[in-house]
């Protein structure tokens, strides 16, 4: 059995905005040479999230929408008292920080239009993208 760890490094452009880190995660499983097993996919942050979803601009863009309608920024959250991103901590809380995939013969399994997405809600900076796969 295999236990394989790495940390990616994801430049993120904007305050909001969501990368589709697809590509990349395909990438570690195939340098790694790996068949099955799981795949976890997390960040190690409290203002960034990880979510599966279509990486269509449109929808991409409605995501960043509802994040910023639902939990304001500026709103009257009492941690905006020390750091002015309550927001982004609130955000990422209901989105989640992990993922976990099946993966078959080599590739993570995802629906036809499902993409692993990284939400940034307190950019723009590096995030790290934590990669655990448990398998063969």
């Amino acid at each position: 059995m295999k236990f394989i760890n790495e940390t990616l490094d994801v430049r993120t452009r904007d305050r909001f905005d969501v990368i589709d880190v697809t590509d990349r995660v395909r990438e570690f499983l195939y340098r790694n040479n790996v068949t099955n097993g799981l795949l976890m996919i997390s960040v190690p942050h409290t203002t960034a999230a990880v979510t599966i979803n279509e990486a269509e601009t449109g929808l991409m863009d409605d995501i960043l929408t509802a994040v910023k309608r639902l939990f304001e920024p500026g709103g009257p959250w009492k941690h905006n008292l020390i750091d002015n991103n309550a927001h982004a901590h609130i955000a990422a809380s209901f989105i989640g920080n992990s993922r976990c995939l099946a993966v078959i013969n080599g590739s993570p399994k995802l629906g036809r239009w499902q993409r692993v997405l990284l939400v940034e809600m307190d950019g723009p900076r590096t995030r790290h993208l934590e990669l655990t796969f448990i398998g063969e």
